[in-house]
């Protein structure tokens, strides 16, 4: 159960162990009652043997019986109770009970002064089950004294009714005492589970930048999880500024005395460049250092960026009487304002350089990331440059027709925030620009 959820798998073990207890009770709850069942049966059977043995007697060698007994059993047919006396191996009496019965199975008679008690036998070829108990006496006859065994049956199917009434009652009564047990299960799953998802809504709130720390109150062995995070998200936040701030103070310790260098009147030509370098990639490097897909910043609105751009780049290409259009819904990028105006100002513009007369810029929101696509009805670029423009240290200008994209500014910014760059032909008839920034994590 790798994949499952915590409440799924309370559930799956709750579920299980009532599958497992129910039929365990039931079946104890069965053994118990049949036994008990059959010990009633035992002490009734003996009873009504005792009334037969009581009202037995021989007069002048012959069997002398009432012909109604004291138990009414016995004298109704089809009341489902037997008696049977037997002398030797022959059957001397039958009760009125059992008068359209043929003892074709009699059990073997016990010794003298002995019982038997038996659950379950048949008597005849009708093959009904019985209950039996006989106990063997000895009468004097006149002459001697001769074993005479009696013997009381009672036919099983009531017995199985009301075994089977009480085991249906039991299964009725346990599963709906089972089911209760699983909504209390439940209800109790999802009480202890609440500090959980109240703590998984506070994490996802501190992650889109909504709250700066967990507030809510949890139980003591939360607490100790909750001080982490919030000295996590704590931490995160001041060397994050503390970063920022060291970045700022380097930049302007450096932008001085590069300004001073550069301004230098009798500063040589060929020193020149290699200060413009230095200048160029210490802030190519500031900026690829203060960039980052924090997981804890707020989403900044793509559409006002790219409304933004695409206000400037009309001014700028006003000559080419360019149609710069905006589609789709509006977007989130997780990361600064000014490294998306960076990274997309780099495509529009190298679209706009290579498009004859149409630039599109396309915004998709999904769940989990952000697609950003910039097309243009230029000359395309060709498949074999598109690993080579792709290489991290290429030059704006170091492709012909427009089509350098800024790459060594563009590729470190994606690289930061985890983001992909893929180049394709546009519908468009050109290039066909494709970002993709992963959401908050």
């Amino acid at each position: 159960m790798p994949n499952l959820s915590l409440r799924l798998r309370s559930l799956f073990i709750a579920i299980l162990a009532l599958g497992l207890f129910l039929p365990v009770t039931v079946f104890t709850l069965s053994k118990a009652y049949t036994t008990s069942l059959q010990q009633a049966k035992y002490s009734e059977l003996k009873l009504m043997n005792l009334a037969m043995i009581s009202v037995f007697e021989f007069e002048d060698g012959d069997i002398l019986m009432p012909e109604m007994l004291y138990d009414e059993q016995l004298n109704l047919p089809d009341s489902g109770y037997l008696g049977a006396i037997t002398l030797g191996s022959e059957i001397v009496w039958q009760s009125a009970s059992s008068v359209y019965t043929v003892f074709d199975n009699l059990p073997a008679a016990p010794a003298t002064g002995d019982e038997n008690f038996v659950t379950q036998l048949t008597l005849d070829n009708i093959n009904n089950q019985y209950f039996g108990y006989t106990y063997t006496a000895e009468f004097d006859n006149g002459e001697q004294y001769v074993p005479v065994s009696f013997y009381v049956f009672n036919d099983r199917r009531d017995f199985l009714q009301e075994r089977d009434a009480f085991l249906w009652s039991v299964w009725q009564y346990l599963g709906a005492l089972g089911g209760g047990l699983l909504v209390v299960l439940i209800i109790g799953m999802n009480t202890l589970l609440k500090p959980v998802r109240l703590l998984i809504s506070e994490i996802q709130q501190a992650s889109g930048g909504h709250q700066t720390h967990l507030n809510e109150d949890y139980p003591p062995e939360f607490t100790p999880l909750k001080q982490s995070i919030n000295q996590l998200l704590a931490g995160e936040a001041e060397q994050r500024e503390r970063y920022k701030n060291s970045l700022g103070d380097l930049a302007h310790s450096l932008k001085t005395p590069l300004a001073v260098a550069l301004g230098t009147q009798s500063l040589p030509e060929s020193a020149k460049e290699p200060l413009q370098q230095i200048d160029a990639l210490i802030k190519r490097q500031l900026k690829r250092a203060a960039a980052g897909a924090s997981s804890w910043t707020q989403g900044e609105p793509v559409m006002p960026v790219v409304k933004q751009l695409t206000n400037a780049l009309n001014k700028v290409y006003r000559d080419k009487h360019l149609t710069l259009a905006v589609q789709g819904d509006d977007g989130l990028f997780f990361g600064d304002k000014t490294d998306l105006m960076e990274i997309l100002g780099n495509l529009m513009d190298n679209a706009c350089k290579a498009a004859q007369s149409k630039v599109t810029v396309t915004i998709k929101q999904l769940p989990r990331q952000t697609e950003l696509h910039v097309d243009d009805d230029g000359p395309g670029i060709p498949a074999e440059q598109v690993e080579r423009l792709l290489n991290r240290g290429q030059r704006l200008d170091a492709y012909t027709d427009g089509q350098g994209i800024g790459m060594a500014v563009v590729t470190d910014l994606l690289t930061a925030y985890e983001g992909k760059l893929t180049i394709n032909r546009s519908v468009l008839g050109g290039a066909s620009i494709k970002l993709t920034f992963p959401g908050p994590r």
